[in-house]
């Protein structure tokens, strides 16, 4: 058969053991020693930390040092050797092999001059006419080395025999 259950709600309820109490204070007098030495840890944490971030203010510091600010002289020197060097980096060999191998032989050269601070070379030649000047002037527009090849001025000279045109290109060679 089935047992009736009896639940009585308003009896008086049974103390705790002792065994109880003592393993509650036990238990929170380690969440206290756990809890201080956390404490503990963080503010160690905090103190490395700081000197971590000073060391690295330092070695920043040092790293980065200012410099003083250059002098006149020290300022034209930079500049100088600045514009020696893009002298020396001219290629000069390369720029020599296009000029003067064109292969038709209707132009003469008269001069080179050269602006290497703007990577520019100004050409002056003489062709035997106008055709042959454009051409030449095509010639150099198709090269790999030059770009920017353009006709700067021209002129036909016509107290010559043959009335050979003058002329000048300016082009500015690719740096590598």
């Amino acid at each position: 058969m089935i047992q009736i259950l009896e639940i009585d709600f308003g009896r008086r309820r049974v103390r705790t053991e002792t065994s109880g109490l003592i393993l509650l204070c036990a238990g929170a007098l380690l969440l206290l020693a756990c809890s201080t030495w956390l404490w503990h840890a963080y503010a160690e944490n905090d103190r490395v930390q700081a000197e971590l971030d000073a060391v690295r203010h330092r070695t920043f510091a040092q790293k980065h040092a200012a410099k003083p600010p250059q002098t006149p002289v020290a300022k034209l020197a930079e500049k100088q050797s600045l514009s020696i060097l893009r002298e020396l980096t001219v290629p000069w060999q390369d720029l020599f092999s296009i000029v003067e191998d064109y292969p038709d032989h209707d132009v003469a050269l008269i001069g080179i001059d050269q602006n290497p601070a703007q990577s520019q070379i100004r050409i002056t030649a003489e062709a035997k006419n106008v055709d042959a000047m454009i051409a030449y002037l095509k010639y150099l527009q198709r090269s790999v080395l030059l770009r920017e090849a353009v006709l700067n001025e021209h002129l036909v000279e016509t107290n010559v025999p043959g009335k050979p045109v003058r002329f000048q290109i300016t082009a500015v060679w690719r740096k590598s």
